[in-house]
């Protein structure tokens, strides 16, 4: 791989593959998979929702391909619960499993991390964090600063600002009024009350690559949304709406609220068709009604938009009746 030059963390991620590719057969063989003890186990082994993932696709080729009925309906329903379970313990983890102290690094590094969840440590290289620390330096001259970058096939927009209600939502809005296609987002708030917001998206029509000073434009565009002076409503209504999905591919949304899988926040978690500015939709419905995002974690499948965010209110788990009004608000919102 290394003669081939592929990049550094494609290389850890088929090495992981390769070293752990027995890990969930075995847990489906010879462990109780309705054990919480296994379940934070393989969690432990497998750290990052991203890897689970790929993990449970090479587990189900490899089962598959030892002969044509060896992937049984029981052990395919087995694994899917294996991977629901462990998705959600990694999950669980996130509001609560939080950067207190590094022992070493450069200078304002410790202080910038501080309060990520340790999943930011797990999922970024130390290029990405020195980008993200350099982001945060320009910050402190006007309180917002955005960066926008390919990586490959997709684009990435980063930026870091003071915390603000809404201010989740306004990048999402922003990002598909200009037409972009959001794949995957996080948000994340350290001790001082910086927030580090990453979008992984697509730019279907290609503008960024075709036209010259786009970027800029867009990285702007980022900042003036992170401030309040875009009108993210108006670039929103000028989109055109996508064709939607044939009737057998429809997806019934489906919102759920749990006030226990978090120390400290509510946790909701939103399973929908995806469609332009339904990420800006759902995080509007919770800053409207009261609701601070701390954590979400956003990813997309065809047309399938699967979202969980942890949710407080005046730095503490929701209270029953509002957990009840946001729910309310999200199913609203799914439904445009």
């Amino acid at each position: 791989m290394l003669r081939i030059q592929t990049p550094r963390a494609e290389r850890e991620a088929v090495q992981f593959l390769i070293r752990k590719h027995l890990d969930l057969s075995a847990a489906m063989q010879s462990r109780d998979v309705a054990d919480p003890q296994t379940i934070r186990d393989v969690a432990r082994q497998v750290e990052t929702v991203e890897r689970l993932k790929a993990l449970t696709l090479v587990t189900w080729a490899d089962i598959s391909a030892v002969n044509p009925a060896a992937m049984t309906p029981w052990r395919a329903r087995q694994l899917w619960q294996l991977y629901l379970a462990v998705y959600n313990e990694l999950t669980r983890e996130l509001d609560t499993d939080r950067i207190e102290s590094l022992a070493s690094g450069a200078p304002g590094r410790a202080e910038f991390l501080q309060g990520f969840p340790t999943r930011y440590l797990l999922t970024h290289t130390e290029a990405e964090i020195g980008e993200h620390m350099a982001l945060e330096e320009r910050s402190g001259q006007r309180g917002v600063a955005a960066g926008v970058k390919r990586r490959g096939a997709e684009w990435e927009l980063a930026l870091v600002a003071g915390d603000r209600p809404g201010l989740f939502a306004a990048l999402a809005g922003m990002l598909s009024g200009f037409g972009m296609n959001i794949l995957r987002a996080e948000a994340f708030a350290n001790r001082r009350g910086q927030v580090l917001d990453t979008f992984t998206f697509a730019d279907p029509m290609r503008t960024l690559a075709l036209n010259p000073g786009e970027e800029e434009r867009l990285r702007a565009a980022a900042e003036r949304a992170a401030a309040g002076k875009l009108d993210v409503k108006g670039l929103l209504r000028g989109r055109p709406k996508p064709l939607a999905p044939s009737r057998k591919a429809r997806i019934a949304p489906a919102v759920s609220g749990d006030a226990h899988a978090s120390a400290g926040a509510t946790l909701f978690e939103i399973v929908a068709e995806d469609r332009p500015g339904l990420l800006y939709d759902l995080a509007r419905a919770i800053s409207e009604n009261g609701g601070n995002i701390e954590v979400v974690l956003v990813d997309t499948e065809a047309h399938k938009a699967i979202d969980v965010f942890y949710v407080t209110a005046e730095g503490r788990k929701l209270e029953p009746a509002r957990q009840a009004v946001i729910e309310e608000a999200l199913r609203r919102a799914c439904a445009g």
